[in-house]
């Protein structure tokens, strides 16, 4: 697979759309899908999207952090009008949030 990365069969021309992707957290299967990606395009961003440091997978990280953030701000203006629900789900994403990246720093997943 390094060989796609290497031949750079894949720009970068998708890196906008992964970043709203990521946004909405689909997965990279449905985002290959939804960007019509064939064959070895399709395999290129499914390989690149998961190494550290590449394009793809940064963009995709962003896209995923800010749509969490987007989420926790909406719910945080519901919080400060009272809303008990939004005040119940946004402790309970803190949380859950704090939890994902004690794992993610101590094991990698």
């Amino acid at each position: 697979m390094s060989e796609l990365a290497e031949k750079e069969i894949l720009s970068d021309e998708y890196v906008n759309q992964i970043r709203t992707f990521g946004a909405l957290n689909y997965t990279s299967e449905r985002i290959c899908q939804l960007l019509g990606l064939k064959k070895a395009k399709r395999e290129a961003l499914l390989y690149r999207i998961t190494i550290p440091g590449d394009v793809y997978y940064e963009a995709y990280l962003q896209g995923l952090a800010l749509g969490e953030y987007n989420i926790d701000a909406e719910l945080a203006k519901k919080a400060e009008k009272g809303d008990n629900e939004s005040i119940t789900l946004l402790e309970e994403r803190k949380n859950e949030r704090a939890e994902k990246d004690l794992r993610q720093q101590l094991f990698g997943i």
